[in-house]
């Protein structure tokens, strides 16, 4: 069967990464197509275990792709053919293998996407295949329960998809509790990836808002301890309810990350989200805070160590990272998030 991730746009070559080192020593797996924000894959094993995939917003099972397709009306009847002749067995096999309800006459709902010029509109692409699957028996609905059919035209490609992944797929259920700025699961898994988890780790996230970093780091393999410390008591309890009586042993701080209360060179990992500039606040404030929590990282982490770093104020983080003397950039990464850009720093200590 032929599957598809949707990926924040920056994360594509980590969300290769991933899923190579998930499903690749396999001869179930293998990858078809990477493009922009999605990455198309064959694998014959259970789709449940694609659920895995920490880095991926979506995961979708892909019904067909028709290739040279053109700005003619005429690409909707190839639509319409290849997919009035798919069988669906194997599909609705799938999907039911994920944990998704299927009833006999199958409710759906179609979300069409196109790009380029075309000689029809993305509506038309919805309607022809919504026309098709309700003339298999299908039933359309806006129910929450109904599978989601995507229909997508970018350049010479078709994909005609459905979604195995909940809605919330990407937001986590450990994610009871919340606090401004939390950083998207995806993004936190990412920069945790980036750290080069170790069994051995002991990992830091200085000010870690609702825990989403400590709790990716927690997921993603094991480690010898966990340390999270935020200002804010609402964040510390956020941490802790989120992360409830799992992932052991672990500490959580009430501090301020100016002046961390650790010894020098005892920290392996570094992984943290950086505060946003607000519209009314003084940028030298947030240039004096980002100062002095990178000095403070710098004295507790190990020689050797690896600090991972999201920030929107990308040009201010750099600056100040070049005076930090035991400080080496190894690599940046920008991401698109809702059209706001930001980007990944790896740091390493000498």
């Amino acid at each position: 069967m032929i599957y598809s991730i949707t990926i924040l746009p920056g994360l594509e070559n980590i969300a290769r990464q991933e899923i190579i080192a998930r499903f690749g020593d396999t001869k179930r797996f293998k990858i078809l197509t990477r493009k922009p924000q999605r990455i198309i894959f064959q694998y014959t094993g259970n789709p449940k275990n694609l659920l895995s995939i920490r880095t991926a917003e979506h995961l979708f099972i892909v019904i067909k792709h028709l290739p040279n397709m053109t700005r003619s009306r005429s690409s909707l009847a190839d639509i319409k053919k290849a997919l009035t002749h798919h069988n669906f067995e194997k599909t609705l096999t799938c999907c039911r293998q994920v944990g998704i309800s299927i009833r006999k006459r199958a409710q759906f709902r179609v979300i069409s996407r196109m790009s380029g010029i075309r000689n029809f509109q993305k509506r038309d692409l919805a309607h022809i295949v919504e026309r098709v699957l309700i003339d298999r028996g299908w039933h359309p609905t806006q129910s929450n329960t109904a599978l989601d059919v995507s229909v997508e035209l970018h350049a010479q490609d078709a994909y005609i998809s459905i979604r195995l992944s909940k809605s919330d797929f990407a937001q986590r259920s450990y994610r009871t509790e919340h606090v401004p700025n939390t950083l998207k699961p995806t993004i936190a898994y990412s920069m945790v990836h980036l750290s080069q988890p170790h069994p051995n780790d002991v990992f830091l996230d200085p000010m870690c808002g609702a825990g989403t970093i400590l709790l990716e780091r927690a997921y993603a393999d094991r480690y010898r301890y966990l340390i999270g410390g935020d200002i804010s008591t609402k964040a510390i309890s956020a941490t802790q309810k989120n992360c409830g009586r799992k992932h052991q042993p672990r500490q959580f701080f009430h501090w301020d990350a100016q002046s961390l209360p650790l010894q020098p060179n005892s920290i392996d990992k570094i992984v943290s989200n950086l505060p946003i500039i607000t519209e009314n606040e003084d940028q030298s404030n947030i240039q004096r805070l980002c100062k002095q929590v990178l000095s403070q990282c710098e004295t507790v982490m190990k020689p050797g160590g690896r600090m991972v770093l999201f920030s929107r104020q990308s040009d201010l983080l750099n600056s100040i990272l070049k005076q930090q003397t035991t400080l080496g950039t190894r690599q940046q990464i920008g991401i698109n998030i809702g059209g706001k850009q930001g980007r990944i720093f790896v740091v390493k200590k000498y």
